[in-house]
């Protein structure tokens, strides 16, 4: 195996793993929005069973 074919077989496997690495970032940057929205919903509640 020469040494370019291994590179490139170093690079594709980055390469994928920095693909990944982004879907993860994102699927959690959409459960922060989630979450971020929830607590945003609830705050008003609590004030609300805390006066009750």
């Amino acid at each position: 195996m020469s040494e370019f074919t291994r590179i490139l077989e170093l690079y594709e496997e980055l390469l994928a793993k920095v693909k990944l690495q982004e879907i993860q970032l994102e699927s959690m940057r959409e459960q922060t929005a989630t979450l971020s929205e929830a607590i945003q919903g609830q705050a008003p509640q609590q004030g609300n069973q805390e006066a009750a």
